[in-house]
């Protein structure tokens, strides 16, 4: 004689409410960590980029000066920069004049960066270029803080930090012994 039990067996049940909640509590741990974990501007990625960007662009310009024979500079801002060529006028006088140009020229990505120009050892102090149109004149014009020579040379010597707005990732491009141009993380981050 088979006798049934009032209860079904462990086997048609499926789960409890514990074993649910433990599931959830677990799985909700595991997502928070994960989210936790990952940056989801990629800010460090950000100011790499920028940093060899801005290093392969200066190296593109020394280069484009050799080959055209001309005169190109590049002038810092808080946070971006320009490109510059020494061009003459019909009267023979040369005048530098801002590069327009689809390759040389600063590229925004989404992380904002911070720009610190050392020349020669000393800081220079960074204008937005808004200001420094309005404040040049005849006498004192806009020139580039780093000028790449037509004969391969990049004077003076320099050291650009470049940073996130926290100070977090930091790059330097500077001039180099071996190399013309470097490009390295900062220290401490």
């Amino acid at each position: 004689m088979i006798r049934s039990c009032p209860h079904p067996t462990r086997d048609s049940r499926g789960f409890t409410l514990i074993e649910l909640l433990v599931t959830v509590t677990i799985i909700s741990i595991l997502v928070g960590a994960v989210v936790i974990s990952i940056d989801f501007r990629n800010v460090g990625k950000g100011v790499r980029e920028t940093a060899q960007r801005t290093g392969l662009l200066m190296g593109l310009a020394a280069d484009q000066a050799v080959y055209s024979r001309q005169q190109f500079g590049i002038r810092f801002h808080p946070e971006s920069y320009e490109f510059y060529v020494l061009s003459e006028n019909d009267e023979g006088e040369s005048s530098w004049e801002i590069f327009e140009d689809n390759q040389l020229r600063f590229s925004q990505n989404s992380i904002a960066t911070e720009f610190e120009v050392d020349i020669s050892g000393l800081p220079i102090v960074l204008e937005e270029l808004a200001e420094e149109i309005k404040d040049a004149t005849d006498e004192n014009p806009l020139k580039p803080h780093i000028i790449f020579l037509s004969n391969g040379e990049i004077i003076p010597d320099f050291r650009i930090r470049i940073s996130d707005s926290q100070q977090e990732f930091r790059y330097e491009v500077a001039s180099g012994e071996v190399l013309p141009i470097t490009v390295e993380q900062m220290e401490g981050s």
